[in-house]
């Protein structure tokens, strides 16, 4: 492989490596007993964030934006920022999330879809339409981080409500269609 050809990779190998930081995540929270892995689901998703960011700056510096590029990203995100901080989130707050947290978190997931579909059939050079994906999911892992000293310091019995709202407001801000514009990057 040539450097050239090796340098307009370097992107789809960043997708690559934010999906399996996403995966690891969750392979992570579905075991049964590891100890740590309130704060190691969280940090993966968040360094997922930071290789779904240079991917697509050095797609877009490196000249090798693609329609693969953009597809394999949206199925990165869906894992990363979509499953993954749900998965944690589900796991967080309790052995058995409510009702209503696991409604939210299937709304949540099918907004993240509907916007990445939306994102992939559209050109939003300079705007994004609604809040992306990444940003949510990687509020949900700080999110979930905190979770501890707020359940118990600034929610009390309130945390089944506040969750569930911080979700529906996530997954709304998702499929609103309110033009964020997007960050000048040079």
């Amino acid at each position: 492989m040539s450097k050239g050809k090796f340098l307009k990779n370097i992107p789809n190998i960043l997708t690559l490596l934010n999906i399996s930081l996403g995966l690891c995540a969750v392979i992570l929270l579905i075991q049964v007993d590891h100890p740590h892995k309130t704060i190691i689901a969280p940090l993966l998703i968040i360094l997922g964030g930071f290789a779904d960011f240079f991917d697509g700056f050095l797609a877009r510096r490196l000249k090798s934006v693609s329609l693969m590029g953009k597809q394999l990203d949206s199925f990165a995100d869906i894992i990363t920022f979509g499953v993954a901080p749900i998965l944690l989130l589900n796991y967080i707050t309790s052995c058995e999330p409510p009702i209503f947290v696991i409604m939210a978190s299937l709304l949540y997931i099918m907004a993240g879809a509907y916007r990445l579909a939306r994102f992939n059939l559209a050109d939003f050079s300079n705007h994004f339409a609604g809040l992306p994906i990444p940003v949510a999911g990687i509020a949900l892992a700080i999110y979930s981080i905190l979770y501890p000293f707020w359940s118990e310091h600034v929610f009390g019995n309130r945390n089944t409500i506040v969750t569930t709202a911080f979700v529906l407001v996530l997954a709304a801000m998702m499929v609103s269609k309110k033009k964020i514009k997007r960050p000048k990057l040079h």
